[in-house]
C-alpha cells in the first residue's frame, strides 16, 4: 500500500505541476483574454528582454471601474525572493479598457546577474517564476492573475560576447553605502582603456554608464570608439552620465574580436591633489555599467 500512495501522490504533483505551467501562456478572466510573448526566448541573467504584452477583450468584458495597474513580478524558486518586477500603467488607463478591443504594447526588463556557477547546488541554470496580472494599490491582496509560467535562466557567459579588460583599467570598487544601487560599483580607467569583445556578427546594443568629476574638469571631454573609430566624442553635462548605441555587423568588422575603447583628454592623481590620500593611480573616468549583447527587436 505505502509504494501505491506514493505513487498516486507523485501523479497528482505532476499533473498539478503541468496544469500550473500550461495556465502561463494564455487566460481569460473576466473577459480579458491575455499572451505574452518574450524576446529572447533563450533568457540568461545580465540582459535586457523585451516583453509583448496583449489583451484582447471579449463581449464578456464589463470593465473595471477602479484604479487598476498591471503587476509583473518575477520570483526566485529556490530562494522564494523576487527577483526583479516591472508593474506599471498601460498608456491606455485600465478604466478606459472597452469591450472588443485589443490592445499591444511591449516594455524592457532588465534581469540582473545573480546566477553563481560556484554554487554546488547550480545546474547551469535557475528556475524563476513569472506572474502577470491586474491590481488595485489600495488592494493588493486582489489581484487578478492572468499570467503565469515557469522559466529557466542561464548564466550570460553562456550566450553572451565574451569581455576582457585589457589595458588601462583599474580594479573594481564597491561602495555599499552609496544610496544609488546602480552606482555602488565601478572601475576607474586611465587615460585609455580597451575592452577586447567577441565578435557576434550580429546587430548589438551597447549601453555605458559612466561618470566624471565635475569638481576636478568641469569639461572632461569622453570618448568612445569601436576599432579606432571614433562612436562618440562628448563633454557630459552632468557628472554622471548614460550612453546607448546600436552597433552594426559592420561597425564590428570581419575579426574575431573587436576593441570598445574609452578614452578622456584629461586624467588627475588623488595624492597629487590631496597630500593625505595615497593614491598615486591616473584616473580617467568611472565605469559603473558596460552591457553588451545581441540587439533585441
Amino acid at each position: 500500500m505505502k509504494p501505491k500512495n506514493f505513487n498516486m501522490f507523485s501523479l497528482i504533483l505532476v499533473l498539478t505541476m503541468l496544469l500550473f505551467i500550461s495556465c502561463g501562456k494564455k487566460s481569460d478572466h473576466k473577459g480579458v483574454e491575455f499572451n505574452l510573448k518574450i524576446l529572447p526566448e533563450t533568457l540568461t541573467d545580465f540582459l535586457y528582454i523585451k516583453m509583448n504584452y496583449q489583451f484582447n477583450l471579449t463581449d464578456k468584458f464589463q470593465g473595471l471601474d477602479d484604479d487598476y495597474r498591471v503587476f509583473v513580478h518575477f520570483w526566485r524558486l529556490n530562494t522564494k525572493e523576487m527577483l526583479l518586477q516591472d508593474d506599471h500603467t498601460p498608456e491606455k488607463s485600465i478604466t478606459q479598457w472597452k469591450a472588443n478591443e485589443s490592445l499591444s504594447y511591449s516594455r524592457v526588463v532588465f534581469i540582473p546577474q545573480f546566477l553563481d556557477e560556484f554554487d554546488i547546488d547550480f545546474e547551469g541554470y535557475e528556475e524563476i517564476k513569472l506572474t502577470v496580472g491586474l491590481y488595485k494599490p489600495a488592494e493588493e491582496e486582489n489581484k487578478i492573475i492572468l499570467h503565469q509560467e515557469i522559466l529557466k535562466v542561464a548564466m550570460a557567459s553562456y550566450n553572451a560576447p565574451e569581455k576582457v579588460y585589457d589595458e588601462g583599467w583599474h580594479e573594481p570598487e564597491t561602495d555599499p553605502k552609496i544610496k544609488n544601487p546602480e552606482e555602488q560599483t565601478w572601475q576607474w580607467t586611465a587615460k585609455r582603456a580597451v575592452c577586447i569583445i567577441e565578435n557576434p556578427g550580429k546587430e548589438s546594443l551597447l549601453i555605458i554608464r559612466g561618470g566624471v568629476d565635475k569638481s576636478i574638469f568641469e569639461d572632461q571631454k569622453v570618448i568612445f570608439k569601436i576599432n579606432d573609430k571614433i562612436l562618440e566624442d562628448f563633454i557630459p553635462k552632468t557628472a554622471k552620465f548614460s550612453r546607448k548605441y546600436i552597433i552594426s555587423p559592420e561597425m564590428m568588422g570581419t575579426e574575431d574580436e573587436f576593441k570598445l575603447i574609452i578614452e578622456t583628454d584629461k586624467t588627475f592623481i588623488p595624492s597629487d591633489l590631496n597630500k593625505d590620500v595615497k593614491d598615486d593611480r591616473e584616473l580617467g573616468i568611472q565605469i559603473f555599467f558596460l552591457y553588451f549583447r545581441e540587439n533585441i527587436k
